[in-house]
């Protein structure tokens, strides 16, 4: 069986985040402590922000959405900003008064938020300048949406009202008095696209503004930029740090590293990594750098962290850690059987789907066309009444209760009947020195069915030596360092740009797989 941490979790009968979290650090808060920390691109514009502003302008924009606008508790808002506060009072507006918050990436472009707009049945959007104007181009297609509402400009199109205006008849202090919503009603609905950045943002919202800390946003709308980066934390108080593999990755190379152990900043205490699993050896490096551990753990959209390294507990690196107190969280078989230790299957939490449960931390359920929720769950195993829901990725569980992460089940390689998890060889490959990262799937192969195929970005000094004896090199470096079968036995030498990306840095290896096997038609398919 899974070990888990001992917890005392029960299911509240209501529950409101704005009321029962954002309004309690207003009040409990001291003066000084603030719930976010902004600063603009270039560093150079700063506002620090209490609960109590996020309490106050939340209850002015619930009035103003309900009470001005008229729109009514269930009704859908899209919204596409940038990361400004504005987004955090809006989101919060609506979880005051029961409106379902729909956001979504300042990528999009004008089909993308038709889409959207229509998909979801938004009767309101909510926009910067740039969002909107892409929005005005499709607006007629969009029938359903109502209001439309500007943040920031001095001026807005014809049909569209800029959100400051209609602020300045609810005073500063007024306070929402209508309806609050059910504790079962949707909160927010997202579109996992792959390109989806602001489900990482709505954690970093919750999980933070639980704990009564402190938001730090940077409002960054280009590349991820290492030195950028390491500058923020040496002049910025930030005391926790989470990012992508791909940013530590980043982050540990020569000159990043040494520029660490002689500049540690003076007020992380604590480092966290998130989007996809975190190579070993990158968190050795960033140790040797900083003294500090990186935490790795592991959750979906669709879920809460449901698996992590936990502070106090003993860090294996490579490890996803133990399950999150409260979270039933398995690895079972095709059957839906509790795999044995160290046995791969697919990573899956049991539902209690039974009123008095205690257990919450998986979303509703993926919305159909007809408006219904499908939750996407599989029967128990022999004898077991509950469902799973799985996660769609694969793992195993040593003896001690510790998940180590396999691969999305999508991804795992069948290669001559040898299964082969593409994060093993790309961490395997990360401690070759020439080596910043990897993406590793299947190609099709007429003998084999598919072979493992290694895109490989290389360090500045690599990339000028010679790419076939390099290749040679990492093919025998990876038989030495790891199960033999294993091995990349096709290598692509790419520039980092090559590799295709969330806008939260997360390699979509599916993009790449479907390179790759696009070329089948061009062989032997009879032969496969």
């Amino acid at each position: 069986m899974a070990h888990y941490y001992e917890a005392d979790l029960k299911r509240p009968s209501t529950f409101n985040f704005a009321d029962d979290v954002v309004d309690y650090w207003a009040s409990h808060s001291p003066p000084s402590a603030l719930a976010m920390h902004w600063v603009s691109s270039d560093l150079e514009r700063e506002r620090k922000l209490t609960f109590e502003h996020f309490s106050n302008q939340s209850n002015r924009i619930a009035i103003l959405l309900r009470n001005t606008l008229g729109i009514s508790a269930g009704e859908k808002l899209l919204i596409i900003i940038p990361r400004v506060p504005e987004w955090w009072e809006i989101a919060t507006a609506c979880i005051r008064c029961g409106i379902v918050v729909c956001p979504a990436t300042t990528l999009l472009v004008d089909k993308d938020i038709e889409y959207r707009a229509n998909r979801s049945g938004a009767t309101c959007f909510v926009g910067d300048e740039t969002s909107i104007s892409k929005l005005v181009r499709v607006k007629k297609h969009c029938p359903k949406i109502k209001h439309v509402l500007q943040v920031g400009g001095s001026s807005a199109p014809n049909g569209v009202t800029l959100l400051s205006e209609l602020l300045h008849s609810i005073s500063s202090d007024a306070k929402y008095g209508g309806s609050k919503p059910n504790i079962k009603n949707p909160v927010m609905v997202y579109f996992t696209s792959g390109t989806t950045g602001w489900a990482k943002a709505a954690w970093a919202f919750f999980g933070v503004w639980n704990c009564g800390a402190g938001l730090f946003i940077h409002d960054d709308r280009g590349p991820f930029n290492s030195k950028m980066t390491l500058g923020m934390l040496h002049r910025f108080p930030i005391t926790t740090f989470c990012a992508p593999p791909t940013a530590y990755r980043q982050l540990v190379l020569d000159e990043m590293r040494q520029h660490l152990q002689q500049n540690r900043p003076g007020a992380l205490v604590h480092c966290t990594g998130a989007g996809e699993p975190l190579n070993p050896e990158v968190i050795r490096l960033w140790k040797e750098a900083t003294g500090l551990n990186i935490c790795d753990g592991f959750g979906q959209t669709e879920t809460i962290l449901v698996c992590g390294n936990f502070e106090g507990a003993p860090i294996r690196p490579g490890s996803m850690g133990k399950p999150s107190p409260g979270v039933p969280l398995h690895v079972v078989d095709d059957a839906g059987n509790e795999c044995a230790q160290d046995v791969e299957g697919d990573i899956a939490l049991k539902v209690d789907l039974s009123e008095s449960s205690n257990f919450f931390g998986v979303f509703d359920g993926y919305l159909g066309e007809d408006g219904k929720l499908d939750r996407r769950l599989r029967p128990g195993g022999e004898g077991d009444e509950q469902p799973w829901y799985l996660t769609g990725d694969r793992a195993t569980r040593d003896a001690d209760g510790y998940f180590w992460f396999v691969g999305r089940s999508d991804d795992v390689i069948n290669s001559s009947g040898y299964r082969i998890g593409p994060f093993e060889v790309e961490s395997t490959l990360k401690l070759h020195p020439a080596v910043v990262e990897s993406a590793v799937v299947s190609s099709p192969d007429e003998s084999r069915g598919e072979v493992v195929k290694a895109f490989v970005v290389l360090t500045p000094q690599a990339a000028k030596g010679n790419h076939v004896e390099l290749t040679k090199e990492l093919q025998d470096f990876c038989k030495a360092n790891s199960a033999p079968y294993k091995y990349p036995r096709q290598v692509s030498i790419v520039e980092a740009s090559f590799l295709p990306k969330t806008i939260s840095g997360k390699i979509q290896r599916k993009r790449l797989k479907e390179m790759e096997w696009a070329r089948l038609p061009k062989r032997k398919a009879s032969k496969l």
